[in-house]
C-alpha cells in the first residue's frame, strides 16, 4: 500500500509542476492500450506465426536426436546381452565389454549433444522474441507519439499497465481521450489482407 501511495503523491506532484512550466496551458492527456496494439498489429501477427515455426521445427530436431539416443541405448543393451553369454568366447565378450564401453561414451555425448541444442535453442528464440517485441513497441511508439502530437496532448498514458500491487496505473479516463483505434489504424495500414 505505501508503494501505491507514494505512486499517486509522485504522480500528482508532477502534475502540480506541469501547469506553470505549460504556462497555465491546459493539460491534455491521451490514453493508449499498448498491449492491445502490439497484439493487434499485423507484423507482430505475421513474426508470431514464424515464430511458432521455428519452435516446431526446433521441436521436430530435438525429437530426431532423442531418436538417435534411444536407438543408442537399444544397440548398447543389445551388446550387454552379448557380453553376458556364456556360448561367446572369453575374447568375444572382452570385444563385447570394449564395444559397449565405447557406446556408453557415444551415448553420453548424444545426452550433451542434445541438452546443448536444446539450450542454444532456446536462448536463440527468447533472444529473438526479445528483438522483436522492442523493435515492434518502438515502431508503435511512433505512430503514438505522432498521433499525440497532432491531438497536441501533453501526456500519453498507457492503460494496459498495471502497478507493483496489480492496480491499474490509470483507474479512469473519459474514452474519447484514447487513441487506440487510430494508432491500430495507422499501424495496419500496410497490412496484406
Amino acid at each position: 500500500m505505501k508503494t501505491y501511495t507514494l505512486y499517486l503523491s509522485v504522480l500528482m506532484t508532477a502534475f502540480a509542476f506541469l501547469t506553470p512550466v505549460y504556462g497555465e496551458a491546459p493539460l491534455k492527456v491521451v490514453t493508449v492500450d499498448m498491449t492491445y496494439l502490439y497484439e493487434n498489429y499485423h507484423r507482430t501477427q505475421e513474426a508470431q506465426a514464424r515464430f511458432q515455426s521455428s519452435i516446431e521445427r526446433a521441436q521436430r530436431e530435438t525429437q530426431k536426436l532423442m531418436e538417435e539416443g534411444n536407438e543408442m541405448v537399444e544397440e548398447y543393451q543389445e551388446v550387454i546381452e552379448q557380453t553376458n553369454n556364456p556360448a561367446l568366447s572369453e575374447e568375444a565378450q572382452l570385444e563385447a565389454q570394449q564395444k559397449a564401453q565405447e557406446m556408453v561414451e557415444a551415448i553420453r555425448e548424444k545426452e550433451r549433444e542434445l541438452q546443448q541444442f536444446q539450450n542454444n535453442t532456446r536462448r536463440s528464440l527468447e533472444q529473438r522474441q526479445r528483438n522483436h517485441r522492442e523493435l515492434m513497441l518502438d515502431e508503435i511508439k511512433e505512430v503514438v507519439m505522432a498521433e499525440a502530437a497532432e491531438r497536441e496532448a501533453t501526456l500519453v498514458f498507457d492503460t494496459s499497465g498495471a502497478t507493483l500491487i496489480g492496480v491499474p496505473a490509470l483507474i479512469y479516463a473519459d474514452s474519447s481521450f484514447d487513441i487506440t483505434d487510430l494508432v491500430l489504424e495507422e499501424i495496419n495500414r500496410d497490412a496484406t489482407e
